[in-house]
């Protein structure tokens, strides 16, 4: 049995399979992991793809956040439509035009400064009679409203800023008016462009 097993050992087939299981073990080994060029390559792909992606992602959110100012402008400048045309003169605050409009505010200390960061999860409460400004619910807003001289015109006008931390600065405002003496209304939201983003500190370049 020795001498059989000793034969069969030396035997050119099974010599020859364990130099084919050896070669294929050898090239599986040679085919595992990445090299460091191609490591690089991915890391450079990720990165490219990622300063695309992410300033993208940002545009689309601040966008979000500001139809949340533009659906408030647009209601104001219809209840102070309605209003006018009822009474025949424009609203000065908030309480003249609760009948066609309420709103409710965010009311969160360090709103003015923190913003949606202390407003979100937080329950809205009433806005304070003969009110001309509020912090939208999500704290992303700060909306006034005001009657002016445009023109020789009385206008009505409502203004929304972006609010809080760093979307103060990279939100775009939004802007509305209503002229009733061409009974023309507008309601126009500033581009995400650098030049329009942050705070609208002048009526005048709202638009109306």
């Amino acid at each position: 049995m020795g001498k059989s097993f000793f034969i069969k050992a030396l035997s050119p087939k099974i010599r020859f399979e364990k130099i084919k299981n050896l070669s294929s073990l050898r090239q599986l080994k040679d085919e595992e992991g990445f090299t460091l060029v191609e490591l690089i390559v991915v890391v450079m792909m990720i990165g490219i793809l990622s300063s695309i992606a992410i300033p993208q992602f940002m545009t689309a959110a601040d966008k979000a956040k500001q139809k949340e100012a533009t659906g408030i402008v647009a209601a104001l400048v219809k209840a102070a439509t309605a209003f006018q045309t009822e009474y025949g003169d424009l609203p000065t605050d908030l309480t003249d035009i609760e009948e066609y409009a309420r709103f409710q505010r965010c009311n969160q200390t360090g709103m003015e400064t923190e913003g949606g960061k202390v407003c979100k999860g937080s329950d809205p409460v009433e806005i304070p009679p003969d009110a001309t400004d509020f912090y939208s619910t999500s704290g992303n807003y700060f909306i006034e409203i005001q009657t002016a001289d445009v023109g020789g015109d009385t206008v009505f006008q409502v203004r929304a800023n972006p609010n809080g931390g760093a979307y103060a600065k990279n939100g775009s405002a939004v802007t509305g008016c209503y002229n009733p003496v061409d009974a023309t209304s507008k309601v126009y939201e500033l581009t995400a462009k650098a030049v329009d983003r942050g705070v609208l500190e002048d009526w005048e370049d709202a638009g109306c």
